[in-house]
């Protein structure tokens, strides 16, 4: 488990439902969504936060749409292995509970934003269904308007503080990189495939990395993460899995 924090890209179901296959990652999203603001189509609104820092790298709030649809493909990549009930690197967690906690997350950054009101927090087949991939992609074309529309100086509520929304950004990005890995790895161990991009963009997996490396007392002290191993590699993310504790 990553972060206890709720925030796109493309996904093949809107929140306002669409006809499009939720077993195709590829399949643009479907319809628009409904903000406070109006109608906006996820696929084509741009965040407001894309220009590049000083030093050359992203916000994490740009990083988001490779984040979210690194996710979603591992959640299309557990249904077609029929892996929900694999336990995965995350301890304590099987695949299931990894999706669930990532779309209980994003189901509430409407609200956090202050765009909107949080969906119901997804808690097992209950809300979320016997096939997650509609909610989630529900979810997370949500969070996708969510982050462009929001103002770049918007401010959230993380652990009863005031902060600003990159710091929400930065915890949403590193759960979707780390847990798309976790969901892979989880297929993997099994036999099931799990190959592919496991955590977005090679740029998501460097952002976090720095992040992680600055925050290093923070991620310990939240005790929320595992303790730092051994990386097996220079490669950047078997760097950021050793940081937060995953045994690749």
């Amino acid at each position: 488990m990553t972060t206890d924090a709720g925030a796109s890209g493309r996904g093949d179901a809107s929140p306002d439902g669409g006809d499009a296959d939720p077993a195709d990652p590829a399949a643009p999203l479907s319809a628009t969504a409904r903000t406070v603001r109006g109608a906006v189509d996820p696929a084509a609104a741009p965040l407001s936060a894309t220009a590049e820092r000083s030093d050359g790298s992203s916000p994490a709030r740009a990083l988001l749409p490779d984040g979210l649809r690194a996710f979603t493909a591992a959640v299309d990549a557990a249904a077609r292995a029929d892996g929900w009930r694999l336990p995965t690197p995350s301890s304590g967690w099987d695949v299931r509970g990894v999706v669930d906690h990532v779309a209980a997350q994003h189901a509430r950054v409407p609200q956090l934003l202050g765009l909107g009101t949080a969906r119901p927090a997804p808690a097992g087949a209950a809300l979320l269904g016997p096939d997650p991939r509609p909610t989630w992609r529900a979810l997370a074309a949500a969070s996708t308007v969510a982050w462009a529309t929001a103002p770049e100086d918007a401010r959230v509520t993380l652990a009863g503080e005031d902060a600003p929304a990159s710091e929400l950004a930065e915890r949403l990005l590193l759960d979707l990189v780390v847990h798309a890995w976790d969901v892979r790895a989880a297929l993997a161990a099994a036999g099931r495939g799990g190959s592919g991009d496991v955590g977005g963009s090679g740029a998501c997996v460097e952002h976090c990395l720095a992040w992680v490396r600055a925050h290093q007392r923070l991620l310990a002290d939240s005790g929320r993460f595992g303790t730092p191993t051994e990386p097996r590699s220079a490669d950047p993310l078997d760097q950021l899995l050793a940081l937060v504790g995953r045994r690749p």
